[in-house]
């Protein structure tokens, strides 16, 4: 992903470099909008870490999707080794293994309340039994907002140095983790600006959640320049059927490679049954060899030449894309909860272009952000005699 990754110091501004100027020995938490590099600082800070000397280096995220992610920026520079990204899942099964022989409770992905409880008493377990204090030389954790505060706390354990970031507002496992820097009285930062998401895209997800009284929005605080990135645009399709909706979204994909050659493009669904759809749709077309679907391609990865990559709602977190297409939406009213969360998450994937496509109704929120002002009144209701 040519332009996930920041290339040189000319793409940063000076508190973001200022961040990556902090001593290497501290305990930092970073907060900000989507956009707003938070993912790239922690990759950069890990880089510094072991370029400084101490190799030793944790780098925890939630999803495999996101991890995959990571990995692609890291390998650039030949500093951290893949092994050394991890999922939380998978570094807590090899911890309660190492260090107590025994299996670890879950299978990876989300699980309910009761069951994550059982296994943060496995990994305390595992901690009271480890071989010496400090097990890592620094430990850093992206999306924090999606593990609870008493697991980040069982991480913080295993090294004097940690950096930790999130953002609430992208937080969908009800999670309380971004509450950890208050508890463990973490150095703060909060980045204000974004660079990443078009005007017009902001606008989409400003209306979609609108921030808190003492938050700016991100169209207030957008930074991206079109003149260099390219004009943004949102937009919603309603179709008269999924093949209409396929029809069209193959279309649109078919202009942005050519119009973006050398960017990636993002295809998000709601459930994973609409994923599968979409590798039979794919199948049957000649960008077939163009797609990953993450999931259920045994080899997709991001560290590919393929540019368009399919993944639900929930693996796309902390991923970002020039061109984004949410497919299927009216998938969502079937989500009780969060959707509103996971359409955020969608749509602040993208960079440039969003294109959100329906057939019969999603959610009144998701309609609601991608409606236009108009003059509309009594006459638009009733005629003035009969």
């Amino acid at each position: 992903m040519n332009t996930s990754w920041w290339r040189n110091q000319k793409q940063m501004d000076q508190a973001q470099r200022d961040f990556i100027g902090l001593p290497i020995e501290g305990r930092y938490f970073i907060s900000g909008p989507p956009g707003s590099g938070k993912t790239n600082l922690l990759l950069l800070r890990a880089e510094v870490t072991i370029g400084s000397g101490e190799r030793d280096i944790l780098f925890i995220t939630y999803t495999r999707s996101l991890a995959d992610f990571i990995r692609s920026g890291a390998v650039a520079r030949g500093l951290i080794e893949s092994h050394q990204i991890k999922t939380f899942h998978s570094w807590a099964y090899e911890h309660v293994l190492q260090h107590s022989g025994e299996r670890f409770i879950t299978k990876e992905g989300d699980f309910d309340n009761e069951v994550r409880e059982q296994a943060l008493r496995q990994i305390q377990e595992a901690n009271s039994r480890r071989p010496s204090k400090h097990l890592y030389s620094a430990i850093f954790v992206d999306e924090a907002q999606d593990l609870s505060v008493g697991e980040l706390q069982s991480l913080l354990q295993l090294s004097e140095n940690v950096c930790i970031c999130g953002d609430g507002r992208q937080g969908i496992y009800e999670r309380d983790g971004i509450q950890i820097h208050e508890l463990e009285s973490l150095e703060t930062y909060h980045l204000d600006k974004h660079f990443r998401i078009g005007q017009a895209i902001a606008k989409v997800a400003d209306r979609l959640m609108p921030p808190a009284a003492d938050t700016p929005s991100l169209e207030d605080t957008c930074n991206y320049d079109p003149a260099t990135q390219g004009k943004s645009t949102a937009e919603l399709h309603p179709c008269d059927s999924r093949d209409a909706q396929f029809e069209l979204m193959i279309e649109k994909i078919r202009l942005q490679l050519d119009a973006f050659n050398g960017d990636s493009i993002g295809v998000f669904c709601p459930r994973q049954e609409d994923r599968n759809e979409l590798r039979d749709r794919f199948d049957a077309t000649d960008l077939a060899d163009k797609v990953f679907v993450h999931g259920v391609d045994e080899q997709a990865t991001f560290a590919s030449t393929k540019p368009v990559h399919v993944l639900t709602l929930h693996g796309c977190k902390g991923t970002e894309f020039r061109c984004v297409h949410i497919f299927g939406t009216e998938s969502l009213t079937r989500f009780p909860l969060n959707r509103t969360k996971l359409s955020y998450t969608g749509v602040t994937r993208a960079k440039t272009a969003l294109n959100v496509y329906r057939t019969g109704p999603t959610t009144t929120k998701l309609e609601n952000a991608f409606s236009k002002k108009k003059l509309f009144g009594l006459g638009n209701l009733l005629p003035e005699e009969e």
